[in-house]
């Protein structure tokens, strides 16, 4: 992230693959990863690489190539090490080495460094991919330091304390309930957005280091057990409920306002001519002829009770009528066909700029007409899918509230309804 890296919305749509199960899975991924008794030795396994022919990795001390658990060869500081990959396994120097090599520094403090990649603490393991052709890369790295290298991709390291404070603590959580999500491919999570984008040893920063060792072992637990901690960028000035935007109720997962008014992202705009909106529904199977009119309750001032939307506004479904019929479109499909922001937007035709919806002026009926060659602005808030904390948001608050070395906790707390701050190790 930037600093910051919104779920945009390619992410979103990433995201969805993995909510629901997620969800049903957490207890048992817990009792079976950190059981009572665990420490911050206890190691994550982040698949960085996939479907790699072969891969080059040096560092700073030198590396050390273990074989079946013993060193097989040692290579000096710099000297690149390349391990490819072959239909019978995996040969380091011409010698075949069988289906699973592990790359250590000879230094315990050093950091390994792939080609043209990030660096990265711990051990870097290369296997045969278990579902596809070539290589797979795993960093085996302990949770603690795991979180140096996310907090400084999902959150920029400049943020105050408490800002950074509260994602160390939600992205803790989220490794912890999601450890073993991908074992079928050989690792617990990935580095990027299907779980939480990692940049290894390139991502740390002061600011993201004492943030981590302030809150070391804190997770976020519900009846006893660690929450799926989701989170995005910016919600736009109210949160969502869980079921609203991935079917299933989750009791900790309810919409609450979100003062990121303040922040970037906060408002975005798209104008479209209704030719070329028509064109792209059409090419996205929800063609309807020339639009004549969109059936959508006006957003306004939340919490909203509309049935067509959620708790923050966001868009659950709403009707376009052509003149060759009409067709019902679902907000995340709608922002699919557009590449919106998030599912948070309204309609608007006409000179001056469309309303704020908390300021409780509303300007249009449940059925907007739309008017012919006339460009056609869909304005919006926030970027996510708005579940769990807002980023931008519990910045502004930390920001205007954060001289406490104990606000993250107050942050989170509002975010994540019912949760408790528990301590893991």
């Amino acid at each position: 992230m930037w600093g910051l890296i919104p779920y945009n919305t390619t992410e979103n749509m990433i995201s969805y693959k993995r909510s629901v199960l997620a969800v049903m899975t957490a207890a048992f991924i817990w009792l079976t990863a950190f059981p009572a008794g665990a420490t911050d030795n206890d190691i994550v396994r982040i698949g960085i690489r996939e479907g790699q022919g072969s891969v080059s990795v040096a560092g700073p001390f030198g590396v050390g190539v273990y074989r079946n658990g013993s060193l097989w060869k040692k290579y000096a500081a710099g000297k690149n090490v390349t391990v490819t990959y072959s239909d019978k396994g995996l040969t380091v120097d011409g010698a075949a080495l069988g289906q699973r090599v592990l790359l250590r520094s000879l230094d315990a403090k050093g950091a390994l460094k792939i080609s043209n990649g990030y660096s990265y603490r711990g051990d870097l393991e290369v296997i045969k991919s278990p579902q596809r052709w070539g290589l797979t890369v795993v960093n085996v790295v302990p949770v603690e330091k795991y979180l140096y290298g996310v907090v400084g991709k999902e959150m920029s390291p400049s943020w105050s304390d408490e800002a950074l404070k509260a994602q160390a603590v939600a992205a803790r959580t989220y490794a912890v309930s999601h450890k073993g999500y991908f074992r079928n491919r050989g690792f617990d999570m990935t580095d990027d957005t299907n779980s939480q984008t990692y940049g290894g040893v390139n991502a740390e920063a002061p600011s993201v280091l004492r943030a981590v060792k302030a809150t070391r072992g804190e997770i976020l637990t519900y009846g006893g057990k660690p929450i799926d901690a989701f989170f995005s960028a910016n919600a736009g000035g109210w949160t969502e409920h869980s079921e609203n935007v991935w079917g299933n109720k989750i009791p900790y997962l309810r919409g609450v306002s979100d003062k990121a008014d303040k922040m970037p992202e906060y408002r975005w705009s798209v104008t479209i001519t209704p030719e070329r909106l028509a064109a792209d529904l059409a090419a996205a199977g929800k063609g309807v002829g020339q639009i004549k009119s969109v059936l959508l309750s006006p957003l306004s001032k939340r919490p909203m009770s509309a049935a067509d939307r959620g708790i923050s506004g966001r868009v659950l479904s709403f009707t376009v009528t052509g003149t060759a019929g009409q067709t019902k479109i679902t907000g995340n499909a709608f922002q699919g066909i557009l590449g919106l922001k998030s599912t948070l937007f309204d309609f608007y035709q006409g000179n001056g700029n469309p309303p704020d919806p908390d300021t409780g002026k509303v300007l249009r009926n449940n059925v907007f007409t739309v008017k012919e060659k006339t460009p056609l602005v869909i304005y919006g808030f926030g970027w996510g899918h708005g579940l769990g904390m807002s980023q931008y948001g519990a910045y502004q608050m930390a920001k205007e509230h954060g001289s406490d070395p104990t606000f993250y906790r107050k942050i989170l707390a509002h975010y994540y309804s019912g949760t408790s701050l528990s301590k893991l190790y």
